[in-house]
């Protein structure tokens, strides 16, 4: 929370300034798991297939990006032997 200072009538000038909001009252745990509960049934869950081919996708996109990254490193090691002359052009 913020730390709120007490400010006199003559720090502002003679002008008085409103007293702050109460703070609002606390609820306990039954309170809030009931407002838990309650925005949970709002949510809307995604199906067991989308579920299933959301997951198989992002598996694909995994395996690609490991494929990408496997040639690129082949090539740059290629480059690299090139580069300090273990290993002619062809």
């Amino acid at each position: 929370m913020a730390d709120v200072k007490k400010v006199t009538a003559d720090a502002t000038g003679g002008k008085e300034l409103p007293a702050p909001a109460p703070s609002r009252p606390r609820g306990g745990l039954v309170q809030f798991y009931k407002q838990v509960r309650s925005e949970i049934s709002k949510v809307t869950w995604p199906t067991w297939k989308e579920t299933y081919l959301t997951t198989f996708m992002v598996f694909m996109m995994v395996v690609l990006t490991m494929v990408f990254f496997a040639v690129v490193d082949v090539i740059f090691q290629y480059g690299e032997t090139l580069l300090i002359g273990a290993r002619t052009l062809f």
